[in-house]
């Protein structure tokens, strides 16, 4: 007897995600830099606005407190900017290039980018998109009634980079599928979810235990966020490929009646 082809096993999947990310660790590297980037624009943003107000007041008085004060913003808040773009290019990276370490191969992270270049004006609509939806449930944390709503946003949302990278959807239609697969296939994804939720806490906490100790919390910050990311980006590629064609099944073509069988004929 012929083997039919394997059961989907969503725990399986998340173990072996992980097992692929310490065998093919470069994909962590695009996030981990990035993250890394904006952490020292944010440090030297801070050390710029203090200066600029300081040297401000020292030259011109409460006029040049005002100039100085308002010009370091503006250079600190453009070099947040654009570091924010590059994280959020990093975590694009590693959705394109999850593809290869899923299929256990080194990530070629120069085809990779390539590929979040094309298809940036569709990941900026499907960002843009999702960060108005998002809007007023981060408004309603404030009162706590917003982060269940964030949550579960979170898990009908986690598809999209995946549906616009892998896929090749439109911004909205990326929204769509995500949506589609988390209602139509809700175990599967719940576990992947959770799976991605544990990796995050396991991430806060090693943060937590390194945040006080000099140049270590900077070098496991790094760490920690471009695994974390590259972790997920293979979670939610895997998961989507798989559960994408089975969102909605479709029922199997009907015949046209063509008589009966030669033998009664």
């Amino acid at each position: 007897m012929i083997a039919g082809p394997a059961a989907f096993s969503p725990a399986d999947r998340l173990q072996r995600a992980a097992e692929l990310l310490s065998k093919h660790w470069t994909i962590a590297l695009p996030s981990a830099l990035a993250s890394l980037a904006l952490v020292a624009v944010v440090f030297f943003g801070v050390i710029t606005v203090v200066v600029g107000t300081l040297l401000g007041h020292a030259a011109a008085g409460h006029v040049g407190t005002g100039l100085g004060l308002g010009t370091g913003l503006l250079v600190a808040g453009s070099a947040f900017g654009v570091a924010c773009i590059a994280v959020f290019v990093a975590h694009a990276i590693a959705v394109a290039a999850a593809p290869d370490v899923l299929a256990d191969r080194q990530p070629d992270l120069a085809a990779a980018l390539l590929t979040v270049l094309r298809r940036l004006p569709d990941l900026t609509v499907a960002f843009v998109a999702c960060l108005l939806i998002a809007i007023v449930p981060l408004l309603l944390c404030f009162v706590f009634v917003g982060i269940p709503l964030i949550l579960v946003l979170g898990y009908l949302l986690m598809y999209v980079p995946a549906a616009v990278i892998i896929g090749g959807e439109g911004g909205l239609s990326a929204i769509a599928t995500s949506i589609r697969i988390g209602r139509t296939r809700f175990g599967e994804s719940v576990i992947a979810w959770l799976g991605l939720f544990v990796a995050n806490v396991i991430g806060v906490v090693v943060n937590g235990i390194a945040v006080h100790i000099p140049i270590v919390n900077l070098v496991v910050g790094f760490a920690v966020g471009g695994f974390i990311t590259a972790y997920a980006a293979l979670v939610m590629t895997d998961f989507y490929t798989e559960l994408r064609s089975g969102a909605a099944p479709q029922a199997a073509p009907t015949l046209p009646y063509s008589g009966p069988p030669t033998i009664i004929q």
